[in-house]
């Protein structure tokens, strides 16, 4: 079993049991005692869990812990460049178009680029709903959020029930933010996050990822999905990420630099 699926199967029984012990995790992922204690390891590196005698415990009591750093402090990182990725995203997006945005710093710029246009938006994100309900009341902006439970620091809707909410819905566009861009595919910090994820892939025509370059070449916690399943990669064009790109062999046609 290859290391981040073990890492998310861990991920989903400390989500149920709240705590796990190498032996436990051994028999339901059927791997070796020592592959289980680095995975445990690196987890509790990325601040999820607390290590306990013979295995891990999550911290707070939250449903997963991770690595995701909070919205306040990574709004202000990098953040022309991310100005730059969400006004390109945004040129995609034509009058009348139905659009799921979801929640992230770069997809957060994009809000000012939509803002002339007439669409109905579906979002995970309490805080894209409150910048567009902040725009002049002259906007033809519909919003509509998924249900869930508001994931902390972060002004997320995640769950089970934000998922099965994104079910009745379809949309042309996908707008994705992303903690990493790899050869093994588009990843994020966080397990709930990336399952909302998932579903809004399935419900959607056109994925669009938006990543700066500090993304690319990385690898985050959660896989969310293969390279060949996005449509579109917008990310600001340095020397690194240009080669990594290169070297990951993307169509060439679904990358776009700013």
């Amino acid at each position: 079993m290859k290391k981040q699926k073990r890492i998310e199967q861990i991920l989903e029984l400390l989500n149920k049991n709240g705590e796990l012990t190498v032996e436990e995790a051994c028999k339901k992922l059927s791997v070796s005692p020592a592959t289980i204690r680095r995975d445990f390891s690196l987890l509790s590196e990325k601040k999820a869990v607390t290590k306990s005698w013979g295995g891990i415990i999550l911290l707070s009591g939250y449903p997963v812990l991770d690595s995701m750093t909070p919205l306040s402090q990574r709004k202000t990182e990098f953040l022309l460049e991310k100005k730059v990725i969400a006004e390109k995203a945004a040129s995609f997006v034509k009058n009348g178009d139905v659009i799921m945005i979801d929640g992230g710093t770069t997809t957060l710029e994009m809000i000012p680029f939509l803002a002339h246009l007439r669409l109905k938006i579906i979002t995970n994100s309490i805080l894209i709903a409150q910048h567009i309900d902040n725009l002049s009341k002259k906007h033809d902006l519909e919003v509509f959020l998924t249900g869930g439970m508001l994931y902390p620091s972060s002004g997320l809707l995640v769950s089970t029930q934000a998922s099965e909410s994104l079910e009745k819905y379809h949309a042309k566009w996908l707008f994705l933010s992303t903690g990493g861009v790899s050869k093994k595919g588009i990843s994020n910090s966080n397990i709930l996050v990336v399952e909302t994820e998932r579903s809004m892939i399935k419900q959607s025509e056109n994925v669009v990822i938006l990543a700066d370059h500090t993304k690319i070449g990385k690898n985050d916690l959660v896989k969310l999905c293969d390279l060949k399943d996005i449509d579109i990669l917008i990310t600001n064009e340095t020397q690194e990420s240009r080669q990594i790109l290169e070297k990951m062999q993307l169509d060439k046609k679904k990358t776009f630099f700013v």
